[in-house]
């Protein structure tokens, strides 16, 4: 017996943050035929974060209906929320529609509140000290999805969020295309309307990627994660490293910064026995000299370990990662030691894996 059932309208309806304005502009060009009203849906879904289609309540109820009809303006569910009692980061568990999981950290600040969010559910990196790198990959955050982490967190404290870091679960450029048009909104005036400054992408070095993230002139923050200061040092904790060596990621990054005149930020995680030592120090800041990165627009962050499961490694002590940063700051190198939030919760960097 043939199944002659169509597919039910719940089936059919579409994700709408997944689309861009224009792909949304083309979507409902059938029971829309006015660009304002367009641009009030663009406005309710960005500016005012309306969590259901029953708030754009400038559209007519029947326009309204048919939306609902045709569309999803949600799809994450939150199955896990936990505020630090440290400093009131906020680490949140998503659950997507195929039941994947993945995590957003919510970082308040006086001025600035930031959220770090996810590009992809698990890490093909595998770096070595880091809980994400823990988690086998399974697939890229669609648009949609690394768009509604922001949506979600902005509706759940009730404040604005300013700053955007791609520095959650995954390797950003490893899933450019969505990456680049999440940036697009992220940028546009009419949309989120957040500034180039505020906006970081890490990436542990995928350098022909990067060439194309530089080529877009966006204009946004890069910060690219050497972690070494060899390539024997550098295999050690990043087993998955694509094939790009230290030179050619030091060299995409003077790239970068000569192409969008933006600012370049090196991350190094410091490892007691590992690559904490001052030669260590002393090499990196050569590795800089020879690359032509000392300019006031790089700067070193230093990123002490903060311990993960199933991770034999230490964070260094206090005196040594302060004489690390002194033998940099003695070669002309900005540098700044990153204070972990949320340690407590596992928010902080390289613990978003469990």
């Amino acid at each position: 017996m043939i199944n002659c059932m169509q597919p039910s309208k719940q089936n059919r309806r579409k994700y709408i943050l997944d689309m861009t304005s224009a792909q949304l502009k083309t979507a409902v060009k059938s029971i829309i035929g006015q660009d304002y009203r367009i641009n009030q849906i663009i406005e309710w879904v960005y500016v005012k974060r309306a969590i259901s289609f029953e708030y754009f309540t400038n559209l007519p109820k029947e326009l309204r209906e048919q939306l609902s009809e045709r569309f999803f303006l949600r799809i994450l569910k939150t199955v896990k929320k936990e505020k630090s009692v440290i400093d009131g980061t906020t680490r949140y568990t998503f659950q997507t529609a195929d039941k994947k999981y993945f995590f957003a950290v919510f970082l308040p600040a006086k001025d600035k509140n930031s959220v770090c969010i996810s590009s992809q559910i698990g890490c093909p990196v595998m770096c070595a000290f880091c809980s994400s790198g823990k988690v086998k990959f399974t697939r890229n955050l669609s648009r949609g999805e690394i768009i509604e982490q922001i949506l979600q967190i902005e509706n759940d404290t009730k404040e604005k969020v300013s700053g955007v870091l791609f520095m959650g679960m995954g390797e950003p450029m490893l899933n450019f295309n969505n990456i680049t048009s999440v940036l697009d909104s992220l940028l546009s005036n009419k949309e989120f309307g957040i500034g180039k400054r505020h906006i970081t992408v890490s990436s542990v070095g995928i350098v022909p990627l990067i060439k194309r993230l530089a080529d877009g002139n966006s204009g946004i923050r890069l910060a690219i994660s050497i972690h070494a200061v060899d390539e024997k040092q550098r295999k050690k904790l990043i087993p998955n490293n694509f094939g790009f060596s230290i030179k050619d990621i030091l060299n995409t990054g003077k790239y970068y910064l000569k192409k969008t005149n933006s600012r370049l930020t090196i991350e190094y995680v410091l490892i007691k026995g590992i690559n904490n030592s001052a030669a260590d120090a002393h090499k990196l800041a050569r590795l800089l000299k020879q690359h032509n990165l000392l300019n006031p627009d790089v700067q070193v962050n230093l990123i002490p370990f903060n311990p993960i499961t199933d991770a034999q490694f230490q964070t260094p002590h206090q005196e040594s990662i302060q004489k690390f940063k002194n033998i940099l700051k003695l070669n002309g190198i900005t540098v700044n030691i990153r204070q972990a939030k949320g340690t407590d919760i596992n928010a902080a960097c390289g613990q978003l894996g469990h």
